[in-house]
């Protein structure tokens, strides 16, 4: 009877210490899309322009980015439970010091102290969930923490907006200041430190061709429309990237304590895990890029509004998270994986009927239902990976997936924005070649407006340019309507991509994938 309870009791999930680790997460997560819609007010403040100011987002994507990488080897030598609060508290600071900040200089350098805890916190927390959840309860507990990875991203731009009109944009960084001391003051109660190598050493090579070729990916991905992608920085950027990378990989693999264990990448299901992960975040990240522009400059609401319309989606996601989780402790991700990726396809092509008369209720109801596909995918395709690799190249792979799930998120954006340009200009030069005086639609609108004009006591040559002037923001505004629906065919056709992964993530071949290579470790 004893030992019944007591096997029941060790497949208990702890709930407390699992959700010490999941709020860091979730402030880590928040953090990385709160900051957005405080940017014009911080512009007025600090005096200085857009493209300036951008290198506030920049920085922390840049910096967290670079040190991702590192979070296997420090979890290896001085355990996970150290590494969590040390990378929490200096998140804690950085977001203290960001509060403070008056002017660019002192703002960019307190995110980078910011980025740097929150960037280890990610992987860090991930790979504490492995060691607190037993395996048959790894399901359950991943779509737990996912809801920091679901919900940090979805409300911070709500969330920021309500703190920037309510409170002033200092409280966008104060606000992490509560909640990071205390989960620091909680951690030494409720989180078990994990064993560690003290013969494992630093491999500092191997981290400055990490850093290199993250930084160097990361910041072409992010300044390829504004520098130009055929510029020669960009093309330059990309070529150290990757030749750098390739040094990596040949480095890491010729040296007894690697930074990251590649012998991860023999794993195929956890290949096949990362590419359709990848391919389902840009699909997720390029929608969330999407329905700021298409509602703030094409519908002209306030970027609270916009937050309020996205907010149900975040809490689809972050329902079907736990619920997700709990089918793949009984399903496996192979079942699940498909038909939330299906949904997920459906529901997206869905979203090429919007239009400039979509009314922000039905906006809202579709990217609601749209979430219930991603709510269902996500967390079994990623914790698939974490499955299929034996407790030894834990850390490496949350390392390897939390790094892989950045530079994706940024690809999505980079080539979403990338073809909403390219596609505007395209469909705004078709417009105008059908638009002209030979078309007698065109001419009687034209007709039209110029009474119209006119009838406000303008004279006929104001009332003519007034009236080209309305119709050359109809073709623009209709362009950029255009652009944004051909973008949602390139982000199904994402999501087709991933399917043929998913094949590869039955039970039997998770299983298969982690015995064979634990027996390769040994």
């Amino acid at each position: 009877m004893n030992s019944s309870t007591d096997l029941k009791e060790q497949a208990k999930i702890p709930m407390v210490p699992l959700l010490v680790v999941v709020v860091g997460a979730f402030m880590s997560f928040l953090d990385s899309s709160i900051v957005n819609v405080a940017l014009p007010h911080m512009m007025s403040v600090f005096g200085i322009s857009s493209s300036d100011m951008q290198w506030v987002l920049t920085a922390y994507m840049l910096t967290s980015g670079i040190v991702i990488p590192t979070s296997a080897f420090l979890c290896k030598r001085f355990g996970h439970r150290r590494v969590y609060i040390v990378s929490l508290t200096i998140f804690t600071i950085g977001s203290a010091l960001c509060g403070i900040s008056w002017n660019l200089s002192t703002i960019i350098a307190a995110r980078i102290i910011q980025a740097i805890g929150g960037g280890l916190v990610i992987p860090v927390s991930m790979a504490i969930v492995y060691f607190l959840a037993p395996r048959e309860k790894m399901g359950m507990a991943m779509g737990i923490w996912g809801l920091g990875a679901i919900l940090g991203p979805s409300i911070g731009p709500t969330l920021g907006g309500y703190i920037v009109d309510t409170w002033s944009w200092e409280w966008i960084f104060f606000v992490n200041l509560p909640i990071g001391i205390l989960t620091v003051l909680l951690c030494p109660f409720y989180l078990k430190e994990t064993p560690t190598d003290k013969s494992v050493k630093f491999d500092l090579l191997g981290t400055v061709f990490i850093a290199v070729t993250c930084f160097s990916l990361l910041l072409a991905l992010s300044k390829g429309t504004d520098w130009g992608w055929t510029s020669q920085s960009i093309i330059s950027l990309f070529l150290i990237s990757g030749f750098v990378l390739v040094a990596f990989i040949v480095w890491e693999g010729s040296i007894e304590h690697p930074l990251i264990d590649i012998r991860v990448f023999k794993n195929k299901v956890v290949l096949a895990s990362m590419m359709a992960m990848s391919l389902l975040t840009i699909g997720m990240m390029g929608v969330i890029f999407v329905v700021p522009l298409y509602s703030e400059n094409l519908l002209g609401y306030s970027p609270l509004k916009t937050g309020l319309i996205m907010m149900p989606m975040a809490l689809v996601s972050a329902v079907m998270m736990p619920i997700s989780g709990k089918l793949y402790d009984k399903l496996g991700a192979f079942k699940i994986g498909l038909v939330g990726v299906i949904i997920a396809m459906i529901t997206t092509l869905n979203l090429q009927r919007l239009g400039l008369d979509t009314s922000s209720g039905d906006l809202q109801v579709m990217l609601a239902v749209r979430s219930l596909g991603f709510g269902l995918a996500l967390m079994p395709i990623g914790n698939t990976a974490m499955a299929a690799v034996p407790e030894a190249l834990a850390s490496s792979t949350s390392a390897i997936v939390n790094t892989i799930r950045q530079v994706a998120g940024s690809m999505g954006i980079a080539a979403i924005n990338y073809i909403i340009v390219i596609k505007q200009a395209y469909h705004q030069e078709v417009l105008r070649d059908l638009i002209h005086y030979g078309s007698y639609p065109a001419y009687k609108t034209m007709t039209q407006l110029q009474a119209a004009f006119m009838s406000t006591g303008m004279d006929s040559v104001s009332a003519q340019g007034s009236a080209l002037a309305t119709i050359n923001g109809w073709i623009v505004r209709q362009g950029a309507m255009d652009a944004i629906t051909d973008s949602i065919a390139i982000l199904v056709l994402m999501m087709v991509m991933a399917l043929p992964f998913i094949f590869l993530l039955s039970p039997k071949q998770v299983e298969g994938a982690r015995l064979r290579q634990q027996k390769q470790i040994q």
